[in-house]
């Protein structure tokens, strides 16, 4: 899930959005440190929803969070659900012959057919082109494992979805937005239109469940976290990515940071509150991956141009209003990012996780 690119301003006259105590949804504390009360940047929703910190766990999260019956509001028809990473989805289909090579020679992708993946000068290059664009193919497609069946909770309209059917994968997915689930059937009829809390699959029904930017939005992380890891057949792998708020946005921005997404994203994980609640789920964290994210970065810039008022502030805001501007200060981004990844604060961290008793 994304937000629109811009920021927006709270529909004159409309009526905020309810909000209510909760417990911590980590360690079930209610005592907080208050970091912040912000808008909503990005879509506009009425009223301030307040940033805390727990001050037993640690966990950065919205208390007072929105009222379960009012989240909806915070999800307009503008809000878009889509696939992750487009750009890799063409990945596969112009580069065919060298993501078959790298599949089959290093993430166990034996059925697949190099002979058939494309012209003999593809085939031929196929060895310079994987090295070539080895990371891309490395964070799109999981590891085989078992028999090859793959779960997507917040499959969206089903682009990874189709892009893992193609390289083998048996799907499924789990979409709770009605038109982006119906898109998604198209890859598959078994997507599941609904809460992970309802979704009917039984324990150990997949090899890899994978879940990409879906897990901050949801009110029971725990539980949900609970049901994938349950779902695992043995030597299942579990694939989380969250946003990072202790990487290099959430450091250089604060409250402006445009991961917190205010009202959307309900918890903030760090790597040590991550491995906290998925041990709680019943599982354990094997590997954590940083990854740049320079969108993230310019829509934190954004973020606080709008908040600020002078002159300066509004003629900056006037430039990354256009196209041009946006593109020069995301490839500065992408100049210096690498550096924050490789340091490990990465603006999201895509986690590899196994059940609690697994042996690998």
């Amino acid at each position: 899930m994304t937000h629109a690119p811009s920021a927006r301003a709270p529909q004159a006259g409309a009526v905020p959005v309810a909000l209510e105590p909760i417990a911590c949804p980590l360690c079930g504390g209610r005592e907080t440190l208050h970091l912040a009360s912000m808008p909503d940047f990005a879509l506009g929703t009425p009223g301030l929803f307040p940033l805390a910190r727990c001050a037993g766990c640690g966990l950065v999260h919205q208390n007072p969070r929105m009222r379960e019956d009012q989240i909806e509001r915070a999800y307009p028809p503008h809000y878009h659900a889509h696939g992750r990473e487009p750009n890799l989805a063409r990945l596969w289909r112009k580069h065919r012959a060298a993501v078959v090579w790298r599949l089959t020679r290093r993430h166990g992708y034996r059925h697949l057919d190099a002979a058939a993946a494309g012209s003999r000068l593809a085939r031929l290059t196929a060895p310079l082109g994987a090295w070539w664009w080895r990371d891309a193919i490395d964070i799109t497609f999981p590891p085989w494992i078992g028999s090859g069946r793959l779960l997507d909770v917040g499959c969206a309209t089903g682009v990874f979805l189709r892009q893992a059917r193609e390289a083998g994968w048996s799907v499924a997915g789990i979409e709770i937005d009605p038109e982006a689930a119906a898109r998604a059937r198209s890859v598959t009829p078994d997507v599941f239109c609904g809460d992970t809390a309802d979704a009917p699959f039984a324990p150990g029904s997949f090899d890899v469940i994978t879940s990409f930017h879906v897990v901050e939005h949801l009110v029971d992380p725990v539980g949900a976290l609970g049901r994938m890891i349950r779902w695992l057949a043995p030597g299942g792998l579990l694939i989380v990515e969250v946003p990072n708020v202790d990487g290099v946005g959430g450091r250089l921005f604060g409250r402006y940071w445009s991961g917190l997404d205010y009202p959307r994203h309900l918890v903030h994980f760090t790597p040590a509150t991550m491995a906290a609640m998925v041990a709680k789920a019943g599982g354990r964290v094997v590997r954590a991956q940083h990854r740049n994210k320079p969108r993230y970065i310019v829509r934190s810039v954004r973020n606080l141009l709008t908040a600020r008022r002078d002159p300066a502030s509004r003629a900056l805001g006037a430039l990354l209003a256009r196209r041009a501007g946006r593109d020069l200060l995301r490839r500065a981004c992408e100049a210096v990012m690498p550096l924050g990844q490789v340091a490990g604060y990465g603006e999201a961290v895509r986690y590899y996780i196994r059940a609690a008793g697994a042996d690998r």
